[in-house]
């Protein structure tokens, strides 16, 4: 059938009007600019927006976890984090984002004095604002981070426990590499948070190759993948996770920019695609990125080679691989149904 573009309408406006569903975004690396600026102005060391964006210019994914750690130190109250989700939201709300599945990682900020079930309870309070002044819903999937040991994750678990089903319902891994050894000594932990109820995702295939894809699916019983650039290098991986219908957390922009991937336009995510793979949008880290949703899905079409139809298919694919009871995917589809059609559906370029 083919695709009609309504008159009036810009193919920016039809972008930002797309209905979206978001699940890998860190609301850490999503601190808009100013509220970065105003951080870095208290610890003294930057004053001006210029400055403070070349300090936290990098090239690679070392780079970025030093940038990162660098920006974090200045976070030294648990109110923040109230302002912080509650801030993302609002923007999110405007790229028409009705449901986010944001990570957060308190471990960062123990060195800061910080209390993991505090900052907790204040997202909690923020993204509950939020839905109540934009109707915009946001659940939360607390980092175990590699970094800090199965022992550390195992504690941290114990004290999300509270919050499960309040504003937290699962359990990532993230990290500063993916190394097989550490996903084997997280097996418990996460048999652990699944026997509680969490539901269970984790970073693989960004930095490290194909096995690291196949540990987290094998080793640590994961409903979705973190990125999974790299589950390609499998062929038997890949159509694994396609008969499995296991999600592919995808953020094309964070993998340029952490040097994962070099090109646009030869990143696996429209292979992915065409192989039928359950391929979800999203933008990682947004401030330290110069993303937001929104823009990764430009990027799919005016970079990558998608067609602006098959963005439909992309942000349908957000509620399927989501962690909603089913009762709240099919609300949530008729939602975006309803915008798809004051949309037209599809447009061709």
């Amino acid at each position: 059938m083919e695709a009609k573009k309504p008159a009036g309408v810009n193919r920016a406006s039809i972008l930002r009007r797309i209905p979206k569903a978001e699940l890998h975004l860190h609301i850490e690396g999503a601190i808009p600019f100013r509220m970065q600026l105003e951080l870095a102005k208290k610890g003294g060391r930057v004053r001006t927006a210029s400055s403070l964006r070349e300090k936290l210019r990098f090239r690679d994914f070392g780079g970025f976890i030093r940038a990162w750690f660098w920006l974090m130190s200045f976070v030294r109250e648990e109110e923040f984090f109230e302002e912080l989700a509650y801030e993302v939201l609002k923007d999110l709300n405007l790229q028409n984002v009705k449901y986010v599945e944001a990570f957060f990682s308190p471990g960062d900020f123990r060195v800061n004095g910080l209390s993991e079930s505090g900052i907790a309870e204040r997202l909690i309070r923020g993204k509950e604002r939020a839905q109540k002044d934009f109707g915009i819903r946001c659940e939360l999937i607390v980092d175990l981070v590699r970094n800090y040991g199965p022992e550390y994750g195992a504690t941290l678990l114990g004290q999300m426990v509270p919050f499960l089903e309040k504003g937290i319902i699962g359990v990532g891994m993230g990290g500063s590499f993916e190394d097989l050894s550490s996903t084997d000594r997280y097996s418990t932990v996460f048999r652990k948070a699944k026997s509680l109820g969490f539901r269970l995702t984790a970073h693989a295939g960004e930095v490290a190759g194909a096995d690291s894809v196949w540990a987290a699916v094998r080793k640590l019983g994961v409903e979705r993948i973190g990125h999974g650039t790299r589950a390609y290098e499998d062929p038997s991986l890949v159509r694994y996770l396609k008969e499995r219908r296991i999600p592919l957390e995808v953020c094309v922009t964070s993998n340029m920019k952490t040097g994962v991937w070099q090109s646009y336009r030869t990143h696996p995510i429209m292979r992915y695609f065409n192989e039928g793979l359950l391929v979800t949008v999203n933008s990682d880290d947004p401030t330290f990125f110069d993303t937001n949703i929104t823009k990764e899905y430009a990027r799919l079409v005016g970079s990558v080679g998608f067609e602006i139809s098959d963005l439909e298919e992309l942000s349908f694919n957000g509620i399927e691989a989501s962690f909603m009871p089913e009762d709240s995917k099919e609300l949530l589809r008729k939602s975006f149904e309803r915008d798809w059609e004051r949309l037209g559906n599809s447009w061709s370029k």
